[in-house]
């Protein structure tokens, strides 16, 4: 019987990314959990942060992949000129309430995030909890050791 856990990732994410998600996706599978998020195959009648209160309830621990979902490349000053040239890359802002949802629950959290991708949970030091930060449009990105040593840790959260 498979376990399942909430896995928070926009509903769509660039191709670049597909092929690397579904190979983690069936890693999940094999290694006894059943990955639920809403937007995939559940689609509740109820307002989207209610489905997710109520989905994580069922779910014994959460997993939170931070993608690229928008890029900033220049700071606004009150005169709606650039003040200053950067380059920063944010996840969907549905990774941080369903972060937050998964940590007031006292569910396990895994954090996962693509290489730039920062932000709220995605900081180092805001959950106390460690940020895995990887290339996740690398094929098989889940079996590093780094990441391995992380998951397992997350595995023996669950129990």
């Amino acid at each position: 019987m498979l376990t399942d856990v909430f896995l928070s990732r926009p509903t769509a994410i660039e191709k670049r990314f597909e092929t690397a998600y579904a190979a983690f996706e069936s890693y999940l599978s094999r290694a006894g959990y059943r990955p639920r998020r809403l937007g995939a195959d559940e689609y509740p009648i109820d307002a989207p942060l209610t489905g997710v209160m109520e989905l994580m309830k069922k779910c014994k621990a959460a997993i939170i992949l931070g993608y690229p979902q928008y890029e900033v490349r220049a700071v606004l000053s009150k005169a709606a000129r650039p003040r200053e040239q950067i380059s920063a890359v944010f996840p969907t802002p549905w990774n941080q309430i369903e972060a937050t949802l998964a940590f007031k629950q006292r569910r396990p959290v895994l954090v996962i995030a693509h290489e730039g991708v920062l932000g709220g949970i995605f900081d180092y030091g805001v959950t106390g909890e460690y940020v895995h930060t990887t290339k996740l449009n690398r094929k098989d990105w889940h079996r590093d050791k780094g990441f391995q040593c992380v998951f397992q840790e997350w595995k023996r959260r669950i129990k």
